[in-house]
C-alpha cells in the first residue's frame, strides 16, 4: 500500500493524525503553494464570507472546512482581506434557513452553501441572491437556480456508473442490497436516481434490502449487520458512500460471509481494506466527491464579487477507483475516516476549471469533464 501521496496541497494528503490535519492544514497548504506560480487575485475590497452547511462533524466536512480555510489563508497572504465564518446547522434545516437569513441581514458578501435540503432552502437562497449576496452551492444542491452558481460532480453519473459496474460483476442477475445516504439530501437522492435507472434496466437484478443511513460508519455497521443477517445470501452490495462500503465489508468479514462485490467511495478505511483483500479475490469499484469543490466555489464567488463573468455551473469530473489503482489511493498515513485524494488542483488549475466551464457555457456546450 502506498504510504503517502504526492499532492500539491500537502495538508490534505500528508496528515498523519486528525489533529494535525485539522489544526495545521491551512499553514501546510499555504507553505506548499509558496513556491508555485499563483494567479492574480481579483481586485475586491474586504470580504465577509460565510459557509452554511447542514453539519460539520463528518470527516468529509472537516476536510472541506480545511480546504476553505487553507484557501482563505492563501488569499490573505496575497493581500485579500477576508472575514470568514462557519455556520453549522447541526442537522436542522430550520436552523440552516435562519443562519442564511442572518447572512442576508448582516450583508455578507459571499454565502458558500452545502444544502441540508434540496427544496426547503430555495426561498431563503433566492432572498440572499436578490439581496446581492454571492451564493455558490456545491455538493448537496438546492433546487432553485436563483443564485450565482453551482459546483458539483455529476451525481446521477455516480449512481449509474457504480450500479453498472455491479450489474456487470453479477452478469446481469442476482440479489443485492442498496445502501443510500439520508433521505431528502440531494446528493443521496441523485446518486440513487442514477443507480435506479440501471437496476430497472436489468430486471434480473433483485434489490432485497435498502436503507437510508447517515454518512458515517457507526450507524452503517448497525444497519448492515441487520440487513446481512436477514439476507446472508446476497450477491452484491451497492453502496453510494465510503463509510457504508467500509461497514459492509467489515460486516461480511465479521459474519464469515463471502467477500461479494461492493461499490464505494474514497473513504480511507475502505480503500485500505480493499487493497489488503485484493489477493483474496475481493473486487470493488469506487469514485470520490472531491473536497476541493469548496476551493472552486470560493474562488468562483470572489471572481463574481469582482464583477468578472462566471459560469452558472461547474461540473467537476468523477475519478474512477478500481482494483488496479486502489492501492495508490489508500494511505497508511491518513486516519481511517479520511477521504484520500492523490492529487489536488493548484490555484492555476482551479482558475482553468472555472474558465473552461464558462467558455463551454458561453458556447452553449456541456461543461467539460476533463
Amino acid at each position: 500500500m502506498r504510504a503517502g501521496f504526492c499532492s500539491r496541497r500537502t495538508f490534505v494528503s500528508r496528515s498523519a493524525v486528525v489533529i494535525a490535519a485539522t489544526a495545521a492544514a491551512g499553514h501546510a497548504r499555504v507553505n506548499a503553494l509558496a513556491q508555485e506560480a499563483t494567479p492574480a487575485v481579483p481586485d475586491v475590497g474586504p470580504l465577509t464570507v460565510g459557509w452554511s452547511t447542514i453539519y460539520t462533524t463528518p470527516s468529509w466536512m472537516t476536510e472541506t472546512q480545511n480546504e476553505i480555510e487553507a484557501e482563505i489563508d492563501r488569499l490573505r497572504g496575497l493581500g485579500l482581506e477576508i472575514d470568514f465564518q462557519v455556520f453549522d446547522a447541526n442537522g436542522d434545516t430550520a436552523t440552516q434557513i435562519a443562519q442564511i437569513q442572518t447572512m442576508i441581514d448582516q450583508q455578507y458578501d459571499i454565502c458558500l452553501l452545502i444544502a441540508g435540503s434540496a427544496t426547503a432552502l430555495d426561498q431563503v437562497v433566492q432572498q440572499a441572491h436578490e439581496a446581492g449576496v454571492i451564493v455558490v452551492n456545491w455538493d448537496s444542491e438546492v433546487t432553485t437556480d436563483q443564485l450565482t452558481a453551482k459546483v458539483n460532480t455529476d451525481q446521477d453519473q455516480w449512481g449509474q456508473m457504480t450500479a453498472q459496474w455491479l450489474v456487470d460483476q453479477l452478469g446481469g442477475a442476482g440479489s443485492i442490497l442498496a445502501i443510500n445516504g439520508p433521505a431528502g439530501v440531494s446528493v443521496s437522492e441523485a446518486r440513487w436516481g442514477g443507480a435506479e435507472k440501471i437496476f430497472a434496466a436489468n430486471p434480473d437484478i433483485e434489490i432485497v434490502g435498502t436503507a437510508n443511513i447517515e454518512y458515517n460508519e457507526a450507524p452503517a455497521l448497525t444497519e448492515l449487520a441487520s440487513l446481512l443477517a436477514a439476507h446472508p445470501d446476497v450477491d452484491g452490495i451497492w453502496c453510494q458512500a465510503g463509510a457504508h462500503a467500509s461497514a459492509a465489508l467489515k460486516t461480511l468479514q465479521q459474519m464469515g460471509l463471502p467477500l461479494i462485490p461492493i461499490t464505494g467511495e474514497n473513504f480511507n478505511a475502505y480503500l485500505k481494506q480493499w487493497c489488503a483483500l485484493l489477493d483474496q479475490g475481493f473486487t470493488s469499484f469506487a469514485t470520490a466527491q472531491v473536497n476541493y469543490m469548496a476551493v472552486i466555489s470560493l474562488d468562483l464567488a470572489i471572481q463574481a464579487k469582482a464583477g468578472e463573468p462566471v459560469p452558472s455551473y461547474v461540473n467537476v469530473p468523477l475519478p474512477m477507483i478500481t482494483d488496479e489503482n486502489v492501492c495508490e489511493w489508500a494511505s497508511d498515513e491518513l486516519p481511517d475516516d479520511w477521504y484520500a485524494i492523490p492529487e489536488i488542483p493548484d490555484p492555476a488549475e482551479v482558475d482553468a476549471i472555472i474558465a473552461d466551464a464558462l467558455a463551454a457555457e458561453e458556447a452553449g456546450a456541456a461543461t467539460p469533464t476533463a
